[in-house]
């Protein structure tokens, strides 16, 4: 697979190495605490072999679970470097374990996380601030991007929310 992807210096991602074409996401939203509690499944296709790990950006995450192919996998999660600190954090799932993880291969990682009630992603407005006054509302204009910023190459997506 013959595949060439700039590095792009303002994301700490790694999709000259593997990329995510498709993103399954399901949240359920909790407005009273203002978070989201919600699992991302990627599918990713793997561009060269070598690919000790899949990096996704991520900004105000409490990641609870990561999967590959079903199978749990060891994750870390950087703290945001000071002078760099518009970038978040670096989720890095590890991928040495994975078996046939050729180049042209897909893989299917599951992540299953909370939000911050501070993460930048969401707007949370109390239902004095709406229309009707009744009820809360969340607003992102990114919506899952910024949570998994990987998604700027994702070709496709699909999303449930529960309230």
């Amino acid at each position: 697979m013959s595949t060439s992807i700039a590095r792009d210096p303002s994301s700490l991602s790694n999709p000259h190495e593997a990329i995510c074409t498709h993103l399954s996401w399901e949240a359920v939203v909790d407005f009273n605490n203002q978070q989201f509690f919600a699992k991302a499944i990627y599918d990713v296709t793997i561009v060269s072999s070598e690919v000790p790990s899949l990096r996704l950006d991520t900004s105000d995450l409490d990641i609870q679970r990561v999967d590959v192919n079903e199978q749990p996998v060891t994750f870390s999660l950087s703290v945001p470097d000071e002078e760099k600190a518009h970038l978040g954090s670096c989720l890095e799932i590890d991928l040495m374990g994975v078996s046939n993880k050729s180049a042209g291969s897909k893989i299917s990682v599951a992540i299953l996380y909370a939000t911050s009630p501070t993460a930048s992603a969401a707007q949370w407005l109390p239902p004095a601030q709406t229309a009707g006054k009744e009820h809360p509302y969340v607003f992102s204009a990114c919506f899952v991007s910024v949570l998994f910023n990987c998604v700027y190459v994702v070709k496709s997506l699909t999303y449930h929310m529960h309230i």
